[in-house]
């Protein structure tokens, strides 16, 4: 099979970083606190205006994008999934250039995405940058299993590939109901084994 991943949210826990950051940039400037925690990203958390989100991302960017660890275990699974066969692609809207990098990470985003993946021991056999529309990009490159977590990329997958909805509170919709929640990468381990099972 071919498995699609997502980076953030999926293969590092950009959630739990945004809460634990966002709350600390919060007390060090004096003001803003969490508003949402069923958000997926920091000006919905905080209700804070693009320019103070910039402030925050220009100073925590590289933490998120260098120093944060991979999740327990995607190490582990993705090598297990690799030795039972199945191709490994990481598929992200991260790109060189992007606005809400800090001015000395922006041109470098790919190159250091490769590093980090490299550090954390992520296998895989192909990465795609600047994917906008992950449903196209899985049913043109034959994706059979896309694990993500973002609504709007959930959205564009329905109808496109099984969808595996990495487990956070923004994305409990009731339009995702239907779809295989997982809530670790072992659980993942278990499902994909369970749908290779019932295929044969």
């Amino acid at each position: 099979m071919k498995i699609g991943i997502d980076i953030d949210g999926v293969l590092n826990s950009q959630y739990n970083f945004c809460i634990d950051y966002g709350t600390k940039f919060c007390n060090e400037i004096g003001k803003y606190k969490l508003e949402n925690v069923n958000a997926i990203d920091t000006t919905d958390m905080f209700l804070w205006d693009d320019e103070v989100a910039h402030k925050f991302w220009n100073k925590y960017r590289k933490d998120l994008v260098i120093t944060l660890p991979a999740k327990k275990y995607a190490s582990e699974v993705i090598e297990k999934l690799s030795n039972d066969g199945n191709k490994i692609y990481i598929i992200t809207a991260r790109r060189n250039g992007d606005e809400w990098f800090p001015d000395d990470l922006k041109n470098n985003v790919e190159k250091i995405t490769k590093n980090w993946l490299k550090e954390n021991k992520i296998y895989y056999d192909e990465i795609a940058f600047d994917v906008k529309d992950k449903g196209k990009y899985c049913k043109d490159h034959n994706i059979n299993i896309m694990i993500e977590d973002d609504p709007i990329n959930l959205r564009k997958l329905l109808y496109n590939t099984n969808i595996f909805v990495f487990d956070y509170p923004y994305n409990r919709n009731k339009e995702f109901s239907n779809l295989t929640r997982v809530y670790s990468w072992y659980d993942i381990y278990y499902k994909i084994k369970c749908i290779k099972e019932q295929q044969k």
